[in-house]
């Protein structure tokens, strides 16, 4: 069972080791397959790790870390992840992110396959824990389209730490590790998974406008009672 850990400062080899694990659990968990998806994590102002390319992710090694700088310059290492563009463009607009996750789990892919919106919210932990779900236009994979695309999605949507690539997969980002972005990933296919449940039930309790204010009044960090009527708390 993978441990977060806690220890400050991390060592550069602390922070290989991060991307290994998190590619093990996604590897095992099924969020991506082969040598699909790549991770990368902030460990400096100019520099970031990430997963060298046509790695499987569930055999990766620390050499298979490599550090570039952020205008995608291989500072030591193997050949950097194809999708290194759309995580530096993350970090540009970003400056508080410190990790990055690409994966491609099976039924949040098979939404970014289809033309779907993530207006409404059925579970209030998509609120807490991903802070929404944006979606991309589609874009050609590779190609500079890719991080305008993502750039664009993070200025429209600055409090977003989910996306949804259109035709693609997802990507999560975290203010804090690579473990929290990865556990928004396993979060989002949770989602994705209860909400196919829920359509083929045949309906979806959506959060009315009142009670996504009251999610969002709980996220900035108001006391739990405080965002309910008076009238629906009983004296014990």
């Amino acid at each position: 069972m993978m441990e977060k850990r806690w220890e400050m400062p991390r060592t550069q080899e602390q922070y290989k080791e991060d991307i290994v694990q998190v590619g093990k659990e996604l590897y095992e968990k099924g969020l991506l397959v082969g040598t699909d998806g790549n991770m990368s994590i902030r460990i400096g102002r100019n520099e970031i790790f990430i997963t060298a390319s046509g790695i499987c992710k569930g055999k990766m090694q620390a050499e298979n870390i490599t550090a570039v700088d952020m205008e995608g310059n291989v500072l030591s290492g193997q050949k950097p992840a194809r999708d290194i563009r759309m995580h530096l463009a993350a970090y540009r607009q970003r400056p508080d992110i410190k990790a990055v996750v690409h994966a491609h789990p099976p039924i949040t892919t098979g939404y970014a396959m289809s033309e779907v919106s993530f207006d409404k919210v059925a579970l209030p932990e998509v609120m807490f824990a991903l802070k929404g779900i944006s979606v991309t236009r589609y874009t050609t994979p590779t190609t500079i389209e890719v991080p305008r695309e993502v750039t664009r999605v993070l200025k429209e949507y600055p409090e977003s730490e989910t996306i949804l690539l259109a035709n693609h997969g997802a990507l999560t980002i975290s203010t804090t590790d690579v473990y929290d972005a990865f556990y928004k990933m396993e979060t989002l296919e949770m989602f994705a998974r209860a909400n196919i449940v829920s359509k083929i039930l045949g309906h979806t309790r959506y959060l009315n406008e009142e009670q996504m204010k009251n999610v969002n009044r709980l996220i900035h960090g108001e006391p739990p009672d405080s965002v309910i009527s008076p009238d629906t708390i009983k004296e014990e």
